[in-house]
């Protein structure tokens, strides 16, 4: 053990002294600068030393999701921690990450994916561990932790439509939507497949709890029978112009954009979480992170307090993942809450198992589908 081991253990001590009642905060802050180390003070109020990095590098998928995760996470974390919060837009891809970690050269500490890219990931040795003493898991809904990740928010594909389009009787779930003579029209559905498969077995009769294993032959079979009224999105912001220019009867489309075009057309476009297909979002660290694993999870902790995950939610949509947020919600945003458990129920959650084994099979067959 060197003399710098040494002193930062006894800042470690301290703090261990501080988070019960041995020590008062000031003597606590003292030993730290004593120790030249940096004093830590987690969402639940706890107190920790480390070496301090310059900075965590956030990588998420950019527009809104910048500033929204920079103000509603960022700044009170530096201004806690003294440690520079960076988040790169440039959207944290499988591929991406693989290739960062292969090379040696990591430069994000946490990155933002769906929860199947989890265990696709963990299998090829690619993420460092979530340490469960910094992170709370009792800050999360049941089942979303893993060894090398955790859930850290909620979206969802939902049913949208033209209510000047589809006359007094709405529809109410995806057995309406392939229904194109009661409501001619085009449909869209999300280019890369999310959302569709589901939908297409429970237009077919597949009840909810029997969506999953996703049989593709059947789902694929089912999306052929409209596919001449169909067009595909790419972005959010595509499938929002598709109601806005008048494109589309009805769409799948996330609830973020639903909510949106619902507030912008004044209730011309509505929409409903019936039959939903509810995505739980990941936070991972990519193995050799540079900020360092302890701090990545000290970084997922600061972001797993509620009323920081409703203030993101009111900056850009996404549902919060713990389950304290809800009760302490307005009934508006309950209303658009993805995981608000009178939502949930309606929704079938993504199936992180099924993706995690099955992404590229599902994919790609969707994709010959709709380029044929």
């Amino acid at each position: 053990m060197t003399a710098r081991d040494f002193i930062k253990d006894r800042a470690e001590i301290a703090a261990e002294d501080f988070n019960a009642g041995r020590i008062d905060r000031r003597t606590f802050l003292q030993i730290c600068a004593l120790a030249g180390v940096t004093p830590v003070f987690l969402g639940s109020g706890k107190a920790m030393a480390a070496d301090k990095p310059e900075q965590v590098v956030h990588a998420n998928w950019g527009g809104d999701a910048v500033r929204c995760t920079q103000d509603g996470y960022g700044k009170g974390f530096t201004g806690e921690t003294g440690v520079n919060v960076v988040i790169d837009g440039t959207g944290p891809l499988e591929g991406k990450i693989k290739a960062q970690v292969e090379a040696g050269n990591v430069t994000w500490d946490c990155c933002d994916v769906d929860c199947f890219n989890i265990p696709r990931l963990a299998r090829q040795d690619m993420l460092e561990s979530i340490d469960y003493s910094i992170v709370d898991k009792n800050k999360i809904l049941a089942p979303y932790t893993w060894d090398q990740g955790v859930l850290g928010y909620w979206y969802s594909f939902i049913l949208a439509y033209d209510k000047t389009k589809v006359g007094d009787d709405a529809p109410k779930d995806w057995a309406d939507f392939w229904n194109v003579d009661k409501y001619p029209g085009k449909r869209a559905f999300y280019k890369w497949m999310s959302g569709a498969p589901e939908a297409a077995l429970m237009a077919d009769g597949v009840p909810m709890e029997e969506v999953y294993p996703l049989d593709l032959d059947r789902a694929f079979k089912k999306i052929e029978e409209i596919k001449d009224h169909l067009v595909f999105w790419a972005s959010g912001a595509e499938s929002q112009q598709m109601f806005l220019q008048g494109e589309i009867v009805m769409g799948s489309i996330w609830h973020t954009r639903a909510s949106v075009l619902e507030r912008d057309t004044d209730g011309r476009v509505a929409w409903t979480w019936n039959q939903g297909n509810a995505g739980p979002a990941g936070w991972l660290i990519p193995k050799g992170n540079p900020a360092g694993r302890e701090w990545a999870n000290r970084w997922i902790a600061w972001m797993q307090d509620p009323k920081r995950q409703i203030e993101v939610m009111d900056c850009f949509g996404q549902g919060p993942a713990n389950p304290a947020a809800a009760d302490m919600m307005t009934p508006e945003q309950r209303r658009l809450h993805p995981a608000a458990p009178e939502n949930l129920k309606l929704q079938i959650p993504i199936n992180i198992e099924y993706f995690s084994e099955h992404y590229d099979e599902a994919l790609n067959g969707y994709l010959d589908l709709i380029s044929a």
